[in-house]
């Protein structure tokens, strides 16, 4: 029973992803490919530039001109008075504002470009781990299916009285086991499915993912002082700041330009009833006298956030400089391992199954030590396909805080 039990599970949770539906290859360029711009994802990000964009229109506009009527009555004598006054703004400050705007849009908008990189590295990420985990399973379902033939040839054997139950029952309960693992990877591959499906807008089963691996060459990692150099271009963090320190500039000369006043122009008539009525004209020039808000406030917290930001820039070199280093090293040393790990265990583990198998044919080795050495080969297996996946992993987040970009 709990064998039908198991099995059961087994076939529910390794079903084909096609079963019903048809699968979805995708190559992590094509994963990439359909995080397009219509993408929820990217659509946040951008949208959040969109509202900086509204600040240009904002500093860009002409004040509106004033209407004003009065009448006064006095000793049957009335007057009537209708001025129209318009600001001019003539000093320049206007032209500032728009450039301080202007370069906020610009420190926002290389700030999405981050987020969006961001997202992508996320994205590549996720489809290693998919990789891997269907790396995972099938090695647990090839073991297994192997383990499965053995275990009937060995009822045969008992069957015709040529090898012991001992044997049997011994390989029916590793068969459980590696039949578990099968379920737990199948789970996993599941669950990996759906987190790289969460990136796409345009997809309704996530089960129908089938990760792609193209086989490619390792590229060679650039020096750190290549990598170091090209964040400084490429990192929009960096760039952005480098906006940020630009829009206080602009501010500093905005509260600056504050102090000059700003003419405003008033023009109108003048209509009376005394001596039969008469009406004349009206003009005058009003300008504000900066005597007491001379823009210190406006200039102080220019200064500060242009000082921020440079402080806030030189940190982030400090950080980039140790992450870049250290994510480097683990990728040159972790790409080394690998290889030398899929040289020198794959191999080991193959001629120990193979020497096994003989020597279990001939009589010379046990049950236990035929299954142990099943146990090592698939054990190697698994190992190298979390070794691989960690390598990818440290490759995509070395692009992604360096901006070095690896050919695919």
């Amino acid at each position: 029973m709990r064998r039908s039990m198991l099995r059961a599970a087994l076939a529910i949770a390794l079903v084909s992803p096609s079963a019903g539906a048809q699968s979805l290859m995708l190559t992590e360029s094509d994963a990439l490919a359909r995080l397009s711009t219509n993408s929820p994802h990217v659509r946040a990000i951008r949208a959040g530039v969109d509202v900086a964009r509204v600040d240009v229109l904002a500093a860009a506009r002409w004040p509106n001109p004033r209407s004003t009527v009065t009448r006064e009555s006095v000793a049957g004598v009335t007057e009537y008075l209708a001025t129209v006054s318009q600001p001019l703004p003539v000093t320049g400050l206007r032209r500032l504002e728009v450039a301080a705007a202007s370069a906020r849009v610009s420190t926002s908008s290389s700030r999405a470009d981050d987020e969006i990189r961001r997202v992508k590295a996320d994205l590549r990420v996720a489809f290693a781990g998919l990789v891997a985990a269907q790396v995972k399973e099938r090695a647990l379902t090839t073991a297994a299916d192997r383990l499965r033939v053995l275990t009937e040839i060995l009822a045969n054997r008992e069957a015709a009285g040529a090898a012991a139950g001992f044997d049997r029952l011994r390989a029916e309960h590793e068969l459980s086991e590696l039949e578990m693992d099968g379920v737990v990877a199948a789970t996993d591959r599941a669950r990996e499915q759906a987190f790289l499906g969460s990136f796409f807008d345009d997809l309704l089963d996530p089960a129908r993912i089938v990760a792609v691996d193209g086989t490619r060459a390792p590229t060679p990692v650039p020096p750190l002082a290549a990598l170091l150099e090209i964040a400084e271009s490429s990192r929009g963090e960096l760039v952005a700041l480098g906006h940020e320190i630009d829009a206080a500039g602009f501010a500093a000369r905005v509260a600056d330009r504050r102090r000059v006043p700003v003419p405003e122009i008033v023009a109108g008539t003048k209509s009376s009833s005394f001596a039969g009525g008469d009406v004349g004209t009206i003009v005058s020039v009003n300008v504000a006298l900066p005597l007491f808000d001379r823009a210190r406030p406006e200039r102080a917290l220019a200064t500060a956030r242009e000082t921020q930001a440079y402080a806030r820039r030189d940190a982030l070199r400090l950080v980039l400089r140790g992450q870049i280093a250290a994510l480097r090293t683990t990728v040159v040393e972790r790409r080394a391992a690998a290889a030398r790990y899929r040289a020198e265990a794959i191999t080991s583990a193959d001629q120990i199954e193979r020497i096994a198998q003989i020597s279990y044919d001939a009589g010379e080795r046990s049950i236990l030590e035929l299954l142990d050495a099943y146990r090592l080969g698939s054990a190697a297996r698994l190992r190298l396909a979390a070794l691989d996946a960690a390598v990818r992993h440290y490759e995509v987040e070395l692009e992604y805080v360096s901006g070095w970009e690896m050919s695919q």
